[in-house]
């Protein structure tokens, strides 16, 4: 377990960013709390990932009331093409 750098980008409201976070390995997807507005959040998907300085980078898909971010989040992850290396074992 190590010190994650997650680093968000593409958010027309907040801007770019970095935060650290403990974690074994990010997640494919982040929803984000928006202190600035309540009940609202920005979601990502995972652009990529170095296991080696342990950054992933994420890219802003949606902002706004959680159950409309979640939907549109998880369609823009079910969009992106596989790994490289799920590619090559089929």
């Amino acid at each position: 377990m190590g010190h994650w750098v997650y680093e968000f980008s593409g958010c027309p409201d907040t801007g770019d960013y970095r935060q650290i976070a403990q974690d074994d390995e990010p997640g494919e997807v982040v929803l984000r709390e928006r202190a600035d507005v309540p009940s609202s959040v920005d979601g990502y998907v995972r652009d990529s990932i170095d296991d080696l300085i342990l950054v992933a980078r994420y890219r802003w898909v949606a902002g706004g009331h959680p159950s409309t971010v979640a939907l549109q989040v998880l369609k823009a992850y079910e969009a992106l093409p596989p790994p490289p290396d799920v590619m090559l074992s089929q």
